[in-house]
């Protein structure tokens, strides 16, 4: 899987040949990519940390399985 640093690198030999606006709408493509990169990474997370505590204490769930 491709990751941010690849594309950004990829993207500067393209702005080489690109014109202003696309040079500018591919930066603010990136931008955006390492923005959904990130909140993914925090989404993660926090699914990991909601699997680990299940919210319930054990005397409850000992309960509810009896």
């Amino acid at each position: 899987m491709t990751n941010i640093h690849d594309y950004r690198q990829r993207a500067d030999v393209v702005k080489l040949t690109a014109d202003e606006q696309a040079c500018q709408l591919l930066e603010e493509l990136l931008e955006e990519l390492e923005s959904l990169h990130h909140a993914n990474e925090k989404l993660r997370k926090a699914l990991l940390a909601s699997r680990n505590s299940s919210g319930m204490s054990s005397k409850l769930r000992d309960a509810l399985y009896e």
